[in-house]
């Protein structure tokens, strides 16, 4: 009788469960969705950011990362400080409510703000002497200025979701994994609906606005998450112990092994951060070898990678409950990552002949003859299993970090802020020294020996007291001789991309790659990436003189003319020809302006003229920053589809034209009749 009694209790009581079980689930449903909502705008607006603070420093690989740097160190901070906190409180998700709504406050004023950098700029600029290294700078300053507080609200937001998250599910290590999907995959539809919808079709301020409303949304979900009966019982103190230990108490390491195996962690995620944003910085140099440097090709790339994260993380949650070594599942993700690394460098060269099999596939030819779709398969044949390995290190890391401790929320935070301090350095590394230094390939091959390195390191520490450790010895080493035997990576592009074209010359600069190739009919070309700049073809020559002629004729006494864009050098080159005139030319890349001297024959010998001043900036920056007035204003075929290039048809361009030409003088420009 009593055993009755009691398996009846039982079978109340799970009875009794499953509402309250399904319940929290809802609720934990709902709490991912206002993360994915914050990853949407956080990456909203770093787009438009991008292209507004473009409009004010220009395009240059200097100004752009000036923007971004700012960016994350927005976001490290804000990482940091609320790591400290996030552990004192005890209704976490009240204060991500106050900073979701407090993002789309900032959100909003970062427009006000940076509408006002432009005369600031300016003006700090004429103070330091018209410096070009103080103007680098400057834009960071300025970026910092005004980004720092809606880009350091957006870091703050995860030391305390993380310490929410516990209230539902109490689990740290499978919380950071779903948290970090969630709001990755939200980036990723940001990144995609912003580059091909939000901008082109509502414009700038709009989109703010749209991010800003998602950040309300996500806001008042959390706030209403926050007060509800069984979010509150559960915030009245903080999570006890039982709740964020690890599956393997007894394992728990002593105070100064735990601080030792912190400090190593921090330090890998440090360097994995240099690393992925090193990795993301070349292939994406590579990749638009095949994207045609459109202003969609960003997008692609950037949502692949993003995409690629959430997967990673996703997946890696299936496994992070197990009791595992997990700073050795760490070393072995980095062994994998650097691994992927060199054996891309095999694959990448086949890739123009895996695209060119898939259109000629009848079934597929419609889809691979859009231009998204061809740019899609070179991203994910190449970037996405790179984005997958990264997108599992964090949650990894997180419950190596946090998996037994109480202070989640402080380590998450400092977690956080070491993996995008490091990403920081590697943006900068990357595009500043390792490219213009090294080149891809090196390049890679470097960061995969780094991955690697920090493998070894991480292995060592976590099963060093097991003899069986040096049986690994030779994998480390196996990875390093394969560099070796790599095949020339980029000539195996170009070989796939131009078919029965003769490399004459090619370099890896700081803005682009830069080519120039003799082709089969005898001409010389130029390619920027993969899109013709410039050929010698003499009716290309002959329209891309009528261009600098034009204005030339029409004004009665040019004195001074200013050409923006250079290419093979035929329009600066017949604007060179007027000797009483002094010629400005303003080349965005430096490798173009040494590409332009295997054309001297259709350029004037432009590089020698004693009338013509060559000067490497942004067209847009050098009209804001010059006190010089033109009598001519004329420029290279430049298509407004092309990545950076639409700056050179917006309102602002045409002002900051009509701003330095004299009274009398007259500007010319080519327009794609095309556009509508």
């Amino acid at each position: 009788m009593a055993t009755t009694t009691q398996t009846d209790a039982s079978e109340e009581r799970r009875t009794a469960a499953r509402p309250a079980a399904l319940y929290g689930v809802l609720l934990f449903m709902v709490f991912l969705a206002v993360y994915f909502l914050s990853g949407a705008s956080a990456l909203i607006y770093e787009v438009v950011w991008t292209r507004l603070l473009s409009l004010v420093f220009g395009v240059t690989l200097h100004a752009i990362s000036a923007v971004l740097a700012s960016f994350m160190a927005g976001l490290a901070l804000g990482s940091v400080v609320a790591g400290r906190l996030a552990d004192r409180v005890r209704a976490p998700l009240l204060y991500y409510a106050v900073l979701e709504v407090a993002i789309a406050v900032l959100g909003l004023a970062s427009l006000v703000a940076i509408r006002e950098l432009t005369p600031t700029y300016l003006w700090l600029y004429k103070a330091s002497g018209n410096s070009q290294e103080i103007a680098h700078g400057l834009r960071f300053a300025l970026a910092c200025a005004a980004l720092l507080l809606p880009t350091a609200a957006m870091g703050a937001t995860l030391p305390f979701i993380v310490r929410a998250s516990l209230q539902l599910l109490p689990k740290v290590g499978e919380n950071v994994s779903l948290l970090y999907a969630t709001n990755t995959a939200g980036a990723a539809a940001g990144t995609i609906l912003a580059g091909f919808f939000l901008v082109g079709q509502l414009g700038f301020q709009e989109s703010v606005l749209v991010a800003a409303g998602l950040n309300v949304v996500a806001g008042v979900f959390a706030l209403v998450l926050a007060t509800l009966p069984s979010s509150r019982r559960l915030s009245s103190a903080p999570p006890p112990m039982a709740a964020v230990v690890s599956e393997r108490p007894a394992e728990r390491p002593n105070r100064e092994s735990s601080v030792t195996a912190t400090r190593l962690v921090l330090l890998a995620m440090f360097i994995s951060g240099l690393c992925a944003l090193a990795y993301e910085v070349v292939w994406f140099r590579i990749l638009d070898l095949f994207l045609n440097g459109t202003v969609y090709a960003f997008s692609i790339m950037l949502g692949t990678f993003l995409v690629g994260l959430a997967v990673g993380s996703a997946l890696i949650r299936t496994v992070i409950g197990s009791a595992w070594n997990w700073v050795l599942v760490l070393a072995m993700l980095q062994l994998l990552i650097g691994a992927q690394a060199i054996s891309a460098e095999f694959l990448v060269g086949a890739v123009p002949a895996w695209r060119d099999g898939l259109s000629d596939n009848p079934a597929l030819a419609p889809l691979m003859g859009r231009p998204v779709a061809a740019m899609a398969v070179a991203c994910v044949a190449v970037l996405l299993p790179l984005a997958i390995l990264l997108g599992m290190t964090f949650p990894v890391a997180a419950q190596a970090l946090a998996g037994g401790r109480r202070s989640a929320g402080s380590l998450i935070g400092g977690l956080n802020a070491s993996n995008t301090v490091g990403a920081i350095i590697g943006s900068l590394a990357g595009g500043f020294w390792l490219l213009p230094v090294l080149g891809s390939q090196r390049s890679l091959e470097a960061l995969a020996v780094v991955n690697v390195a920090l493998a070894a390191i991480l292995f060592w520490a976590a099963v060093a007291r097991r003899p069986w450790w040096r049986v690994a010895v030779p994998a480390f080493g196996l990875v390093l001789l394969v560099i070796g035997s790599a095949p020339n990576m980029v000539m195996d592009v170009y070989r796939g991309l131009f078919k029965g074209h003769e490399m004459i010359w090619f370099e890896e600069g700081l803005e682009n790659t830069v080519s120039v190739q003799r082709h089969q009919d005898g001409y010389t070309v130029m390619y920027l990436n993969n899109r013709s700049q410039a050929f010698d073809a003499p009716a290309m020559v002959a329209y891309h003189e009528l261009i600098g002629h034009l204005p030339m004729l029409l004004h009665p006494g040019p004195q001074d003319a200013l050409v923006i864009g250079m290419g093979g050098g035929a329009t600066p080159g017949a604007v060179s020809r007027y000797q009483a005139t002094e010629i400005d030319v303003v080349e965005l890349s430096p490798s173009v302006v040494r590409a332009a001297t295997f054309f001297r024959h259709i350029n004037n010998d432009l590089h020698d003229q004693s009338n013509v001043h060559i000067t490497v900036d942004d067209g847009r920056n050098h009209m804001l920053l010059t006190d010089k007035r033109y009598d001519v204003i004329t420029a290279d075929v430049i298509q407004a589809h092309h990545a950076g290039s639409g700056n050179l048809y917006s309102r602002e361009y045409y002002e900051l034209a009509k701003g330095v030409l004299r009274d009398d003088g007259l500007m010319v420009q080519w327009v794609n009749p095309a556009l509508p």
